[in-house]
């Protein structure tokens, strides 16, 4: 089955359109549904073939979380910032506006840029941050269910000790890294609850910052 690109990425990679073309912004400003005004699923098709396809939302995936990265620092290195946005535009035709179809060459297949070592400890830092937050709006008990209830089907998070009215620990080591695989269930763990609680709370994920946060894993 193709891979899609994800809600995460998609509302991402627009916000760096609407940045770089005013004209984006206004025409949300009147109303209109941006989802369909550009549909990036419908550019990459355009641009590339099915295996291709699936290797660019990849990368673009990989650059949107390096450019939420760098943005999450407390000194931003603009040129870093420039050269990452220009690598998103590139995969998805540079030039093309959202009712230009033009074919652009692929580039180069662009190298991932290194990804930041995240540990046990990072994630436990940023589910306590959440649990806080949940339990001033929600209480206890509902941020202790809804975070049991998002926490992934996976013995090695079963290791994150989850009490009501408790911070949560970690039983093992805390300055273990996580691999590929766990930095994946994290990200689907901190979606999963911040969903729940935006339910209740429609403002929950900007109250957070989420995507500052996803940054983060």
């Amino acid at each position: 089955m193709p891979t899609k690109i994800s809600p995460m990425t998609n509302y991402y990679i627009r916000k760096l359109y609407r940045q770089k073309d005013p004209y984006l912004s206004q025409v949300e400003d009147m109303g209109d549904d941006f989802s369909t005004f550009m549909d990036l699923e419908q550019v990459l098709k355009s641009l590339y073939s099915g295996g291709e396809i699936d290797l660019m939302i990849r990368q673009l995936d990989t650059l949107v979380q390096y450019h939420q990265g760098l943005t999450a620092q407390s000194f931003t290195p603009e040129p870093q910032l420039k050269e990452v946005e220009q690598r998103i535009f590139a995969i998805l035709g540079e030039s093309q506006t959202p009712n230009q179809t033009a074919s652009v060459p692929l580039p180069e297949p662009a190298v991932s840029p290194p990804q930041p070592t995240v540990t046990a400890d990072a994630l436990l830092q940023i589910l306590n941050q959440l649990q806080e937050s949940s339990t001033t709006f929600l209480g206890a008990a509902i941020t202790t269910n809804y975070l049991q209830a998002a926490r992934p089907q996976n013995d090695w998070f079963e290791q994150f000790q989850i009490q009501r009215s408790q911070p949560v620990t970690f039983s093992a080591d805390s300055s273990e890294s996580l691999d590929d695989q766990q930095k994946e269930l994290a990200q689907k763990w901190v979606k999963g609850f911040v969903k729940s609680c935006s339910q209740v709370i429609t403002k929950f994920p900007e109250i957070v910052d989420l995507s500052q946060l996803l940054g983060q894993l």
